[in-house]
């Protein structure tokens, strides 16, 4: 393809992305420039309007989201976390049983692959997840609407829950974390290609994905780097990654889009079953606030559900640090385990 074309593609898709996620901004649906690009640009793809992003593109995405999601570590997760190492367990234990679960329903009723299924089931992060899947050969595209309608739907439902069930209320509250410093960025910048080279070399699975976000990760949680990025530069980061997942329906139909959409939210409620009943478990077993464990257990964005803690009153670290655990588990250990069945059942 010439490069006028591939520039028109990239073009048209994030012109597709931005506009969906301003109708969502504007609606003030969650996750505006994630899922509000991603519907623009899926939109899009399914108007047969040529969209879609180049393998450069798709690296530095990567790279820049390692990064970002190693900036959700910090020396108080790392300082606290032995204060609450039976949950920690229970989390891990937890993410199994949801995972098995999600997945039983993605082949029963979603009719996925096995690969597909699995990684659909896990309770991860869009933009992880996706990228995770991608790797190993699953279907991007059951991919990114079984995680999109969960996340959104969780995202909508838990708040609601919380503040109905418990009286509890969403008063918005400023950050008070400082900016990135011109120190803080070299650094990062440095972490990014070093991630890389590391991830790579040591083979990391997604070493685009995994390789920075180890490094940043570490450099976090030994408080070198404490500022937070710029709103501009997370909104645009979810731009460019929503639109890049939604221009990969090309070939899908609408009404194909829709069935999954439909699965997808009712798996989101499965998923959130669970989650309230292993909360509520929890916490006649250990003596904890029922609604800080359903924000720490739950499927849904890490950052919207620390925001959620501290705007409810509930101790933000103790929602993180179980999230910063699922983070690691399901980026780390999970790619290592599926690749060891992956080449088991090649070579049968």
């Amino acid at each position: 393809m010439s490069s006028p074309q591939t520039a028109l593609k990239l073009v048209l898709t994030f012109l597709s992305g931005l506009m969906g996620g301003f109708v969502f901004w504007t609606l003030g649906l969650p996750l505006p420039w994630m899922l509000g690009c991603l519907t623009g640009s899926l939109v899009a793809s399914l108007s047969n309007v040529p969209v879609g992003v180049t393998k450069p593109v798709r690296l530095i995405i990567m790279v820049i989201l390692g990064v970002m999601l190693g900036g959700t570590f910090s020396p108080e997760v790392l300082a606290r976390a032995s204060e609450w190492v039976p949950t920690l367990i229970a989390a891990v234990l937890y993410l199994a049983v949801l995972t098995f679960v999600a997945q039983f329903y993605c082949r029963k009723f979603m009719k996925m692959d096995r690969l597909t299924a699995i990684f659909a089931g896990f309770p991860g992060g869009l933009s992880e997840m996706t990228i995770l899947g991608e790797e190993a050969g699953a279907d991007v595209p059951a991919l990114t609407l079984a995680h999109a309608c969960r996340v959104a739907t969780i995202l909508l439902a838990i708040p609601l829950f919380l503040t109905y069930w418990s009286g509890l209320e969403m008063i918005e509250k400023e950050t008070t974390s400082p900016l990135w410093s011109l120190v803080d960025i070299l650094i990062l910048l440095v972490l990014a290609f070093g991630g890389l080279f590391l991830g790579k070399i040591a083979k990391f699975p997604a070493y685009q994905l995994t390789g920075p976000l180890l490094l940043s990760a570490i450099v976090h949680t030994s408080g070198l780097v404490q500022g937070e990025p710029p709103e501009i530069v997370t909104i645009l980061l979810q731009l460019t990654l929503g639109s890049a997942l939604g221009a990969r329906f090309a070939g899908y139909s609408l009404s194909q889009v829709g069935k999954l959409m439909v699965l997808s939210v009712i798996m989101a409620f499965l998923m959130l079953a669970v989650t309230l009943i292993v909360s509520g478990a929890l916490s006649y077993a250990f003596d904890l606030e029922f609604e800080a464990l359903i924000l720490a257990l739950s499927p849904g964005g890490f950052a919207e559900m620390t925001l959620a803690a501290l705007s409810m009153g509930i101790d933000p670290a103790f929602v993180t640090t179980h999230h910063a655990l699922r983070l690691l588990v399901i980026v780390f250990i999970v790619p290592v385990f599926l690749t060891r069945i992956i080449k088991r059942k090649n070579e049968r």
